[in-house]
């Protein structure tokens, strides 16, 4: 981690922020100015002081920096869809929820593209094994509830990892690679992949390796409350607490809390429990997961918007504040919108594939919420032609019998489209800004030598 410098004055604030404003008015971009200061002010004052932090009125808990971030308007939402995306409970498991990424950052990510949360679960048992089992039950029947209950689809379960190269729907699959179980993989309990020999493979849930690689659910989940669909998932993060009170992950480390925020005040013992067992480490194996992917997504496989995203958490975490506060500035404009938009057509796709366990009224005001989000953010004839095809769709959802309608083509065209835009808008506004383009320049040369 970088080494920090004096916390910022109000003047030496005040002159970066001009910097900031110089630029992003060259590139079309809106500063707030003030609340740029006030923010720059804060986190540089916060650095200085313990990582954990508490917030008194709600209990929320987290990292101090990203609790800044969090947006306490949407606690309610969160807590609301916790509640349906957590393990399952055993009187021998306790356990931490967070909400993690972008939509832990609600004060400056004003349109994440999914709902991420992050589980700490701590398995009481006599045994390490007595645990790996526990776990294959809990995890399971937690996949499960997705078919049992209303407005819930589960889209993905990874448990386990391969022994050796496989194909798994037409993919391949390394060795230690982790195992994705389709919804009817999860319901048979059984997956049945190619070896590199051309064999048919199968493996049951029960031969998995328990808590071995990630253990992670993906959803699709309606809340009428909103009125909106979202693209739901749950990372655990799961550890055996021994009979004499060793803490042990089950995966082989325990992640550090850069990017959560915890929801339940009644967590933070386990919580604190859990952390203490954290590599010293942690954090530079963090920075250096996100200049990994800086680069990834800058110079192997372009996503400038994941860029951007990273970027963000590195920079506030590097004492790189005026760079940090720039890059907020990017996620509020309208071209920032469309990052969105190709998750939201994608829940609204496996919420019409699930047609009876879906609300269909809310999946059309989530398509509704599209063509508003297409109208305000793009400009020229191809506003017109993509709003019109979204209406044609919407009208298809409706049960109105339209010809030349193909809801598969017209879905990966918008989607195509709005990824290009924002791909764009973020590129241009990234290497627009001097010290941004010669850092990410950087990580190439870096690579390269």
């Amino acid at each position: 981690m970088a080494k920090l410098k004096k916390p910022l004055s109000q003047k030496q604030a005040r002159q970066e922020v001009n910097k900031i404003t110089a630029a992003a008015k060259r590139l079309g971009v809106e500063v707030d100015a003030q609340k740029a200061l006030q923010w720059m002010v804060a986190v540089s004052a916060a650095e200085r002081e313990g990582a954990f932090a508490q917030d008194a009125q709600t209990g929320v808990f987290g990292h101090r920096i990203s609790l800044m971030d969090f947006d306490q308007g949407e606690l309610d939402y969160f807590r609301r869809l916790a509640r349906r995306a957590r393990a399952a409970r055993r009187p021998n498991i306790e356990s931490a929820i967070a909400i993690a990424g972008s939509a832990a950052q609600g004060k400056v990510q004003l349109f994440p593209g999914d709902c991420d949360f992050f589980e700490r679960i701590n398995i009481k048992a006599d045994t390490l094994d007595a645990a790996r089992q526990t776990w294959r039950g809990v995890l399971r029947e937690t996949a499960l509830r997705a078919f049992t209950e209303p407005d819930i689809v589960l889209t993905e379960a990874d448990f386990g990892v391969y022994t050796q190269p496989v194909i798994e729907r037409g993919i391949r699959r390394a060795a230690g690679h982790p195992i994705t179980w389709a919804p009817e993989d999860v319901a048979n309990g059984s997956i049945t992949v190619t070896t590199e020999a051309g064999l048919a493979l199968t493996i049951t849930w029960d031969e998995a390796q328990s808590g071995v690689g990630c253990s992670f659910l993906a959803w699709v989940v309606a809340d009428r409350q909103e009125g909106q669909l979202a693209l739901m998932s749950n990372m655990m993060d799961v550890t055996w607490e021994s009979p004499s009170g060793e803490i042990v992950a089950l995966d082989g480390a325990i992640d550090p809390f850069f990017q959560e925020i915890y929801l339940e005040p009644e967590a933070v013992p386990v919580f604190t429990k859990i952390i203490k067992h954290v590599d010293p480490n942690a954090m530079n194996a963090y920075l250096q997961m996100l200049r990994s992917q800086v680069h990834h997504y800058a110079h192997v496989k372009p996503n400038f918007g994941k860029v951007s995203k990273r970027l963000y958490n590195l920079f506030r975490l590097t004492d790189q504040l005026e760079q940090a506060a720039y890059v907020r500035e990017l996620f509020d404009e309208p071209g920032a919108r469309l990052y969105q938009v190709p998750s939201l057509l994608e829940a609204a796709d496996a919420a019409l594939e699930a047609s009876n366990n879906v609300d269909r009224d809310t999946v059309i005001r989530q398509i509704d919420h599209v063509i508003r989000a297409v109208a305000e953010a793009v400009e020229g004839p191809a506003r017109s032609d993509m709003v019109m095809e979204l209406v044609r769709l919407r009208d298809a959802v409706l049960g109105r019998k339209l010809e030349g309608v193909h809801w598969d083509r017209v879905l990966q065209d918008v989607q195509k489209r709005c990824s290009e835009i924002v791909n764009e808008y973020f590129r241009t506004r990234l290497f627009g800004f001097p010290k941004i383009e010669a850092f990410v320049a950087s990580l190439k040369e870096q690579v390269e030598e």
